[in-house]
């Protein structure tokens, strides 16, 4: 018995076809999920030593990329305090201390290159011409950053202002806000970009043409 012959089959295909696009969405998200796990085992976390990591080499290379990434993310956070005269200063390329007000490290995961690559994976994993996927990821990678500069901005005020509610604000609010504005960039690339709804029309005319 074929599966398409399958009782089972049968009861479960009317599902498939009315919810396609969503059961291969979640198939793209759970396959780029697993590489990114994959990848950051591979890497190795950042509080792991690096002569203790799978391949130190690559491990370095890796962690030299995060440090290059904070810094420029820790300046750019920096510059929104100068322009409003508040001092502030980059504590060993790892903290940024806004006198007065808190001081926050920024960690690997804060840098949210985890998003970038999900966000790039699941552009690049739908239809569509490459030019375009290449320049929209690349235009999501930046706004994703710029957000997260305000994200970082904001951990300070609500580090002053609400210390009570820091982690909370800080692992759930101002991340939903980053992961909602992500989702909706990918909304618009299929809706707008990826020609999912012309490709689907090609395998029903491709079945009639063969019945007649």
């Amino acid at each position: 018995m074929t599966l398409k012959d399958s009782v089972v089959w049968n009861k479960i295909k009317p599902f498939v076809k009315t919810n396609k696009q969503m059961i291969l969405f979640v198939a793209r998200v759970a396959i780029i999920y697993l590489v990114w796990k994959f990848l950051s085992w591979f890497l190795g976390e950042e509080k792991i030593p690096l002569d203790e990591r799978i391949w130190p080499w690559l491990s370095t290379g890796w962690e030299s990329f995060n440090d290059s990434m904070r810094i420029v993310i820790l300046n750019a956070t920096k510059l929104w305090f100068d322009i409003f005269g508040m001092s502030s200063e980059i504590v060993n390329n790892y903290q940024l201390w806004v006198h007065g007000y808190a001081i926050i490290g920024v960690g690997n995961y804060c840098l949210a290159i985890q998003l970038w690559l999900f966000f790039a994976a699941l552009i690049c994993s739908y239809p569509g011409k490459w030019i375009n996927k290449l320049w929209f990821s690349a235009l999501g990678i930046f706004l994703i950053n710029f957000i997260n500069v305000f994200r970082l901005i904001a951990v300070v005020y609500a580090a002053h202002y609400y210390p009570k509610y820091i982690q909370f604000n800080h692992d759930y609010v101002f991340n939903v806000i980053i992961y909602i504005f992500t989702f909706f960039m990918w909304m618009w690339w299929v809706k707008k970009l990826s020609g999912v709804k012309k490709l689907n029309n090609v395998p029903d005319k491709i079945t009639t043409n063969e019945k007649e």
